[in-house]
């Protein structure tokens, strides 16, 4: 990323939201310096003009702007492309197509609080909890139940253990976690423990890796210049740890939730106390009793954005966390030193304990599988070459030196 090259405004909104690639993030409306755009049924919306045109920004072509374009994970550059950039200073001795990586191990909580409301192992609330306990963190971007709609995500920043307690567990429904940095930026918080799926991670790592140069215009004047680089910057350099979540896809909450599971099953959303995915659905209600559904219905509710996702693994995290083929246990991807080193604590902590992946090995297998089925499903834009959406390494029996797999 040594010559930056600045995407805009327009690109953004023409070769992603209008293509139908916005994966709803928020992270452009985020970084917005000058409140042109909005999040407006889940996607970034032109409101500073009403009745212009949804493409136009008068800052863009005026003076210039175009901060938001350059966090969009759907633009250059994109996911892979930016290993290089965030491994630079802190190689990983592992790459493979679930990308750079220190170790994998399997997982799971030693604390039966978190482990009664944990998705599979509990690693990541124990490791949230943690790092408040240790004031390793004075923050984290996570998602939560929504008070108004049972079975239904909202972004926010938690700043205790009892708070990151109510959060464990996934809804399989999309939250846009960044937008959950807004709050950390109002309340200063300036080491934030950052949880999210790959699309939301990639973002974080855009905002750090950016280069204000990008910026620079004769028509700028100091000040804006300094707003828009404030901006830009500011919330990503505030996330010290970035967890991501291992994902393939996520489904409507309308489709999914209210038609399906409420309206065909019937099953009241108030009387469901987590999902899980193994294979098919499985739905916990609070009186105990758990009902299954097949994956392949559920999937006819997947949203169409996430196939444009190539990265099930979150390459770019500090530590890639998900219960793939495993069950009361989680898959951990060390991928950085500041990853590994907490994860480290925990261990030597008593907080969880471990296995080799040895003993997990359908979870390695079915890892991989998804990994590279998700490098390859990624569709190529119109007047685009397909390297610009694939990693060089996503072809059938090439894994990466150090895999698993060699």
């Amino acid at each position: 990323m040594s010559s930056p090259i600045r995407s805009t405004f327009k690109q953004m909104m023409n070769e992603v939201v209008a293509y139908g690639s916005c994966c709803e993030c928020g992270s452009c409306v985020l970084v917005c310096p000058h409140n042109v755009i909005e999040y407006v049924d889940g996607k970034p919306r032109q409101t500073a003009k009403p009745g212009g045109a949804f493409d136009f920004c008068g800052i863009s072509e005026g003076i210039g702007c175009d901060v938001c374009a350059q966090v969009c994970p759907r633009l250059y550059p994109r996911e892979f492309q930016l290993a290089d950039a965030v491994f630079r200073d802190d190689p990983a001795p592992h790459e493979g197509v679930f990308g750079r990586y220190r170790r994998i191990v399997a997982a799971r909580t030693t604390d039966p609080e978190v482990r009664a409301r944990a998705q599979d192992g509990g690693v990541v609330t124990t490791l949230l909890a943690y790092g408040f306990e240790k004031e390793l963190f004075d923050g984290a971007a996570v998602s939560v139940r929504d008070p108004e709609r049972p079975a239904h995500p909202l972004p926010k920043l938690v700043t205790s253990r009892d708070q990151v307690l109510d959060t464990a567990g996934s809804w399989y429904t999309y939250c846009p976690n960044d937008l959950a940095l807004e709050e950390a930026a109002a309340r200063d918080c300036r080491k934030v423990a950052f949880v999210g799926v790959p699309c939301q991670v990639t973002p974080i790592r855009k905002m750090q890796q950016a280069d204000p140069a990008v910026l620079h215009g004769e028509k700028k004047r100091e000040q804006h210049l300094a707003r828009q680089t404030k901006f830009l910057k500011g919330f990503g350099d505030r996330v010290t740890l970035a967890i991501g979540l291992l994902c393939t896809e996520v489904f409507t909450y309308e489709g999914l939730m209210v038609e399906k599971i409420q309206g065909e099953m019937g099953i009241p959303l108030d009387e469901v106390s987590k999902f899980n995915v193994k294979g098919k659905v499985l739905i916990y209600k609070k009186n105990g009793e758990v009902v299954d559904m097949p994956l392949k219905r559920a999937q006819e509710y997947a949203r169409p954005e996430c196939h444009h996702c190539g990265d099930f693994s979150a390459e770019l995290a500090d530590i890639s966390c998900g219960g793939v083929g495993s069950m009361d246990w989680t898959i951990v991807v060390l991928r950085t030193s500041k990853g590994e080193e907490i994860f480290d604590r925990l261990v030597a902590d008593g907080r969880v304990e471990t296995r080799s992946m040895d003993e997990f090995e359908n979870s390695m297998k079915i890892m991989l599988r998804l990994a590279q089925r998700q490098h390859e499903r990624v569709p190529v834009p119109p007047a685009r070459d397909p390297a610009w959406v694939r990693p060089p390494f996503a072809m059938p029996g090439r894994a990466g030196p150090g895999s698993s797999e060699d």
